[in-house]
């Protein structure tokens, strides 16, 4: 249907209009009541049918678009941008999340800087200068796209400066602490445990191993497919015998394909927080979180002598420098680079002078 209703981030009720416009572009605006929303819809199915719909569409662009909030144009944004461009839009989700409980409410064509540097307080109190970044870049992103949709006039956060990052170490979960964890949160919920396992033992990121198939692990192959991954590309990832020992605990739900699945409702788990939190509390590992256990695989992987071009490819890491950091957490691993370094130029010395003294020898 072209009239819907919907509900906005605060739980409001409200009336949508989504109809597409001759030339492919869709007219999606939010309106007081249905009366307004019918009357709008009919106005514009008119308009098609009678070949004036260039008209009328200018004409709803200028009086409705403008007073789109922010809410209301994030909506937007996600439809027609995040989901077109990305091909994991839900990574934007949750940003974009946060800068609709903070600017909400402002109209898309008032933002102004001020509001960023509001934004930036506000959320500077709950999370780290990293995840307060990832929501200013979303912000700035859905800005531009209001400006090349024409839907404001100028670019209000043009070269607004993104917080400094002070790059600190990462604290890492040694195996034994991984194993309390896992046992903890089994004896919560069995399957958030198993899935605590999971991430553990393969470094999949939190949304990688929820939306996890059956269709996926080969306990044939000892092998896991990942294919709803942040940059697009499947990747391949080895079981081990504790991976394979966990997963096979699981209940398989009849004709439910997800791995991960709540036995009551047979419904996907999309918030495992609830079971993580509580056994993460139990092993006394309060500073754990579910990335946590991606960087503990990364730096067993290292550490066991797994060479860094191959922990990119098993964790998906479109660049070399992002997997460099983990280096540094392997206790020894440049020391053993640089050991195995020295090690080869005395060997090739001590070649090249047997060489020289062999020759000597020879012509002497």
């Amino acid at each position: 249907m072209a009239i819907n209703t919907e509900r906005d981030h605060k739980g409001r009720e409200r009336i949508v209009v989504s109809k597409y416009w001759p030339d492919g572009s869709r007219f999606r605006r939010y309106f007081p009541n249905k009366t307004a929303a019918k009357n709008t819809l009919a106005r514009i199915e008119g308009s098609i049918a009678m070949g004036t719909w260039r008209e009328v569409k200018a004409e709803l662009s200028r009086k409705v678009e403008k007073e789109l909030t922010v809410a209301e144009f994030s909506e937007i944004y996600l439809e027609e941008y995040c989901k077109v461009q990305n091909t994991r839009p839900d990574f934007k989700e949750q940003a974009i999340k946060a800068v609709v409980d903070i600017l909400g409410d402002i109209p898309i064509t008032q933002l102004r800087r001020m509001h960023a540097h509001h934004f930036i307080k506000v959320r500077s109190k709950r999370v780290a200068p990293a995840t307060v970044n990832r929501g200013l870049a979303v912000l700035k992103n859905m800005i531009t796209f209001a400006l090349d949709k024409e839907y404001i006039d100028h670019n209000p956060l043009q070269r607004f400066r993104m917080l400094p990052e002070e790059e600190k170490a990462l604290r890492v979960m040694t195996l034994e602490e991984e194993r309390k964890l896992v046992e903890a949160v089994c004896s919560v919920d069995e399957t958030i445990g198993v899935y605590v396992a999971l991430l553990g033992e393969t470094g999949l990121r939190k949304s990688e191993g929820l939306n996890l198939k059956w269709e996926h692990v080969s306990f044939q192959q000892r092998m896991l497919a990942v294919e709803e991954t942040k940059s697009g590309k499947a990747r391949y990832v080895p079981l081990s015998d504790f991976a394979i020992e966990q997963l096979q605990r699981l209940v398989r739900v009849i004709d439910v394909p997800y791995v991960f699945v709540r036995l009551e409702t047979h419904e996907p788990w999309r918030d495992p927080r609830g079971p993580f939190n509580a056994g993460k509390k139990k092993a006394e590992l309060a500073w754990v979180g579910f990335h946590d256990l991606r960087h503990f695989r990364a730096t067993q992987w290292v550490m066991r002598g797994i060479d860094l071009r191959t922990v990119q490819e098993l964790l998906g890491h479109s660049s070399i420098t992002t997997t460099m950091r983990y280096a540094h957490f392997a206790p020894g691993h440049a020391s053993r680079s640089v050991l195995l370094a020295q090690k080869a130029e005395v060997a090739e010395l001590e070649a090249l002078k047997a060489s020289q003294e062999k020759n000597r020898r020879k012509f002497s």
